[in-house]
């Protein structure tokens, strides 16, 4: 018999949108999710190995220090807290490429959310990437206005009848040639009588 345990997990959310030092909106959300037995027990088993594996490692370290003398150890050490620093360093030298990356690209008018395309290797290479982004989306735009102001081929009229006649004309004539102009061409005639 398959028995399943319904488990309601309710969290909130809190949004602040914050904009030159200002909360503009507070916004809180609550989502409601039921979990299955299943589901339960796939979380924990992937919880669980996770905590072995750090345990795991953790001992392998113990190990690997025991069979190692002091000075081989201070060096290990030494060289592990030197990894550490240089992660660091390699994380804020990353955080302050973005930064620079986001400011150029505001400066010269681009979505900020392109920074996620800009190569953060390393100043230069920051430098050139905006460059090139830049060229592409100004030809992109320039692409996309040029389609737009291609719009459609003028619409063609009927050819109207010139017949070069101005209004003085059509006063001076006879009574009989208004008569023929007006069986011909009524539109005309009535233009010259309003």
């Amino acid at each position: 018999m398959s028995e399943e345990i319904n488990a309601t997990v309710s969290t909130e959310s809190t949004e602040t949108v914050d904009t030159q030092g200002n909360v503009d909106t507070v916004q809180e959300e609550k989502h409601e999710r039921t979990f299955t037995r299943a589901e339960i027990g796939k979380m924990l088993s992937a919880e669980r190995s996770k905590w072995e594996a750090e345990q795991e490692a953790k001992e392998n370290e113990a190990k690997k220090l025991a069979k190692m003398n002091a000075d081989e150890k201070q060096k290990y050490q030494l060289d592990q807290r030197e990894q550490e620093l240089a992660d660091r360093e390699k994380a804020i030298a990353r955080k302050e490429l973005t930064a620079e990356a986001k400011t150029m690209l505001s400066e010269r008018g681009l979505p900020v959310e392109l920074v996620s395309v800009v190569d953060l290797s390393n100043a230069e290479a920051v430098a050139e990437s905006v460059g090139s982004i830049q060229k592409t989306w100004e030809d992109a735009v320039q692409k996309g206005v040029s389609e737009r102001m291609k719009g459609s081929a003028p619409i063609k009229t009927a050819p109207q009848q010139s017949t070069g006649l101005s209004k003085a004309q059509f006063f001076q004539m006879s009574h009989s040639e208004k008569a023929a102009l007006k069986q011909s061409n009524p539109e005309l005639y009535n233009s010259f009588l309003n």
